[in-house]
């Protein structure tokens, strides 16, 4: 999910959050490259964001190779990134990463460095699964092309990594796989966004007006991915923090920011599944808000919390492979 109405012209108009110091640069230049807004129509805020893309781009660590593909998926060609780096840490060990944007944004290039990066520090080869966007296409073809994808590039271990609308099918496709024979082994969910609105979590209230992503914005992006409006109840495939049954879902991480209304997400979702029984943390990063990996080489805590994404990954395969 990437910031939809962003309220004011400058930082300082916006509310006292306590920003760390070095992020708030982030957030300066951020708003100083483009302001997207959901008044504006989806091919505007597509154009404005690709702006957002080049600012925050940076080059690929050395020794990262990649190749595109396509495969047949149910609906039609899903695209495919694949990032190798020139020496595989474990060649058994595979992360499926599923981009972020609201649902109606993003694709294999929005975070294209990201995953150069993840792939890099991590040592596993990753492939990024491109899916189709709201609001040509509605819930559920979204997730139906990341399970097309994770079909298609599981081998061994797969570790799901989504980033905020990505990291809602993450969850979502481990609720649909929890009986199938392949499975994902371990999911890092990056500010994720699982439908804490239906619980009426504090950080709704908190940081309705958090710089890059508000509830209004939340709310937007909710109704936008599903056809005529009209939110499916229940469906733990659209927000995995209904489901009745957390059982037989993989281990899991989810990272949140200390200054987004998604924050509480990622802290009831560990919460349903420790309930479960199954191995869950929360890891919360204070002074940091929603979209923080694109500071990772501004904001030194900021670079921190990549650092933890990727010991996330880590740990996650060398468990799933000793048990």
């Amino acid at each position: 999910m990437l910031p939809a109405v962003l309220l004011s012209l400058n930082i300082a108009h916006m509310p006292n959050f306590d920003l760390d110091p070095d992020y708030r640069a982030f957030i300066d230049s951020y708003l100083a490259a483009t302001r997207l807004s959901t008044a504006t129509s989806v091919a505007q805020q597509r154009a404005d964001y690709q702006y957002v893309i080049d600012r925050f781009r940076y080059p690929y660590p050395a020794g990262i190779d990649t190749d595109d593909s396509r495969i047949d998926g149910r609906h039609g060609p899903v695209p495919l990134r694949r990032y190798r780096c020139a020496r595989p840490a474990d060649q058994t060990t595979r992360i499926l990463f599923v981009h972020g944007g609201g649902f109606i944004l993003g694709s294999l290039d929005s975070h294209d460095d990201i995953c150069a990066e993840l792939c890099a520090r991590s040592g596993y080869e990753l492939v990024s699964i491109g899916y189709r966007l709201a609001p040509e296409f509605h819930h559920p073809v979204q997730l139906d092309d990341v399970e097309d994808g994770f079909h298609a590039a599981d081998r061994g271990r797969s570790i799901l990594v989504g980033v905020s609308a990505g990291g809602t099918l993450c969850a979502a496709l481990g609720h649909r796989l929890r009986q199938a024979a392949a499975r994902p082994a371990g999911q890092v969910l990056i500010y994720p966004s699982l439908g804490g609105d239906c619980f009426d979590l504090a950080s709704y209230r908190d940081n309705a007006e958090a710089p890059l992503l508000t509830t209004a914005d939340i709310r937007f992006y909710r109704g936008v991915r599903c056809k005529d409006g009209i939110i499916p109840a229940g469906d733990a495939e659209y927000y995995p923090l209904v489901a009745a049954d957390f059982g037989g879902l993989p281990p899991t991480v989810a990272q949140s920011a200390d200054i987004d209304p998604l924050r509480d997400d990622a802290d009831l979702y560990v919460q349903k599944l420790s309930a479960a029984g199954i191995a869950a943390e929360w890891i919360n990063e204070p002074g940091l808000t929603h979209d923080y990996l694109r500071a990772r080489h501004m904001s030194r805590r900021a670079g921190e919390a990549f650092t933890r994404v990727c010991e996330a990954i880590t740990r996650l395969a060398r468990e799933a492979g000793a048990n």
